[in-house]
C-alpha cells in the first residue's frame, strides 16, 4: 500500500487501499467506473485535505491530466481549455507568459484547475468564476459526461453546484476566457494596492501583480514550499466575513479590505 502523505500538502496521511493515478478522460471515468460500490477519495494537489493516518479504505483517484486547447483572437482574447489535473499556478504563469491578463492575484493558490470552480478559488478582489465560461464534469450519478455552464455552476461567495453535491461530479477539464493584455484589472483589495503603490482602482502591470500577490502571500506562509516546513499547510479553507459599510469603517486603516 502508498502513504499518502507523500501526496498531500500536510504531509500526513496513512496508506491507501488502492490508488489509481489517471492522465486522461477516458482514464478518469474508467477508473471511476471500476472502483464500483467502493469509496472513492478524487486526488489533485492533496490541498485542502487531511488524511487520517489509518489511511483510505477505498480507491484513491490522483487526476493528473494536463491537457491544453486554446483559440486566440486578437479582438476577444483567449478562450483556454485546460485539465483538471494542471497545476493552478502553473496555470497562471503559463497565462501571464503568454501575455493574457486576469489570473494574476489568484498566483499562488495551491492545488489543480479541476478544484478551482469547486469552492470558487479568489484572492486579492478576484474570484474564478469571473473567468470560467463551463465546466465539465463526470457525473457519477447518472455515469455520463455533463457539461455546465456559468450560470449553471451556481457560483457564489467560496460556494458552487459541485460544492453542494459533493461526491457526485468530478471535474474533467474547465474551460476560461482571458483577455489579451499587459494590465491587470482594477485593483480592489487595498492590502495589495499598498503593495503595488498604487491607489486602489487603479491598475499595475500584470507581471508586478504577480510578484506582489506571491510576496505577500509568502509573507504570511501561504506559498507552499518544499523546502520550508512552515510552509507545509492544508491551503486556504477559510472565508473572510463580510460585514456592514459602518462595521467596514470602523476598522483600523490597515486592516485588509476590499470594497
Amino acid at each position: 500500500m502508498t502513504d499518502l502523505a507523500k501526496y498531500t500538502s500536510l504531509r500526513v496521511g496513512g496508506p491507501a487501499k488502492k490508488i489509481v493515478h489517471v492522465s486522461s478522460e477516458t482514464e478518469i471515468i474508467a477508473a471511476i467506473e471500476q472502483a464500483g460500490d467502493s469509496p472513492i477519495l478524487i486526488l489533485g494537489g492533496g490541498t485542502n485535505l487531511l488524511v487520517s493516518d489509518n489511511g483510505f479504505d477505498g480507491t484513491v483517484i490522483r487526476i493528473s491530466n494536463n491537457s491544453v486547447k486554446s483559440e486566440v483572437d486578437a479582438c476577444s482574447g483567449a478562450t483556454l481549455t485546460i485539465g483538471a489535473g494542471e497545476d493552478w499556478d502553473t496555470f497562471v504563469q503559463t497565462t501571464i507568459d503568454r501575455g493574457f491578463a486576469g489570473l494574476e492575484t489568484l498566483s499562488g493558490i495551491p492545488g489543480t484547475v479541476g478544484a478551482a470552480p469547486i469552492q470558487n478559488i479568489g484572492a486579492y478582489g478576484h474570484e474564478v468564476s469571473e473567468f470560467i465560461t463551463r465546466v465539465r464534469t463526470y457525473d457519477r450519478q447518472e455515469k455520463t459526461v455533463k457539461t455546465f455552464t456559468n450560470a449553471e455552476c451556481q457560483f457564489t461567495y467560496r460556494n458552487s453546484y459541485f460544492k453542494a453535491h459533493p461526491g457526485r461530479y468530478v471535474v474533467l477539464d474547465v474551460q476560461f476566457q482571458i483577455r489579451i493584455g499587459e494590465m491587470s484589472d482594477p485593483i480592489t483589495y487595498l492590502e495589495l494596492a499598498k503593495k503595488l503603490g498604487v491607489e486602489p482602482g487603479d491598475k499595475a502591470s500584470v507581471k508586478q501583480t504577480r510578484t506582489a500577490v506571491l510576496e505577500l502571500r509568502a509573507s504570511k506562509g501561504m506559498l507552499l514550499s518544499q523546502d520550508d516546513h512552515d510552509s507545509w499547510s492544508a491551503g486556504s479553507f477559510f472565508t473572510n466575513p463580510i460585514i456592514s459599510q459602518q462595521a467596514a469603517d470602523a476598522l483600523p486603516n490597515a486592516a485588509p479590505k476590499m470594497f
